[in-house]
C-alpha cells in the first residue's frame, strides 16, 4: 500500500540530491513522492482515486534504507541536472559495467566521495554504482545487463 511521504523523508530525499549529486533544490517539486513496501519511495506526477490500494505506482526512484539508494531510472530520468559524484566510463569499462561487473578503478582524475555515484558514458547516465574508495560497485538491476559488442 503506497502512503504519502512525510516531511521529514521528503527532506532527506531534497537534501541528499542537492548535496550528493548537486542537483536543484526545486528538482521533485512538480512532483508527489509517496512510500511502498521495503522503503522504496515513489514518484508519482498525478494519482487518480481507483477502489483498490496498489503496491506501486508510478517510478521507484530511493530505497531508503540506513541511508538514500537512488535507483538507475531516478539518475537516468534527471541525470542532465548532476553535477557532482559522476563516473565517466570508458569504452571498454561500459562493456564490463553493462554486463554487470564491477569495477577496479583510478580517480585521479575524477572527483569522488565514497557513497552512491552516477555512472556515465558521453553525455548518458548508465546506471548507478556504489564507490569505496578503489571499486565501483555495480548497482545495476540484473534485467538491465547486457551484452555490448564492438566491430
Amino acid at each position: 500500500m503506497l502512503i504519502k511521504l512525510t516531511y521529514n523523508k521528503k527532506r532527506l530525499i531534497k537534501k541528499y540530491c542537492e548535496e550528493r549529486f548537486g542537483m536543484p533544490p526545486n528538482l521533485l517539486q512538480n512532483f508527489k513522492l509517496y512510500e511502498g513496501s521495503k522503503n522504496k519511495i515513489y514518484l508519482i506526477q498525478k494519482i487518480t482515486e481507483i477502489r483498490i490500494n496498489p503496491e506501486s505506482a508510478g517510478l521507484c526512484i530511493f530505497r531508503l534504507d540506513k541511508t538514500p539508494k537512488p535507483t538507475t531510472n531516478f539518475l537516468q530520468l534527471f541525470g542532465n541536472t548532476i553535477t557532482k559524484n559522476i563516473f565517466q566510463l570508458k569504452e571498454n569499462e561500459l562493456i564490463d559495467f553493462c554486463s554487470g561487473n564491477d569495477l577496479n578503478i583510478n580517480t585521479k582524475k575524477q572527483s569522488l566521495e565514497p557513497g552512491f555515484i552516477a555512472v556515465k558514458y558521453k553525455k548518458k547516465i548508465v546506471g548507478c554504482a556504489h564507490y569505496n574508495m578503489k571499486i565501483l560497485k555495480n548497482q545495476l538491476p540484473k534485467s538491465r545487463h547486457c551484452k555490448i559488442n564492438y566491430c
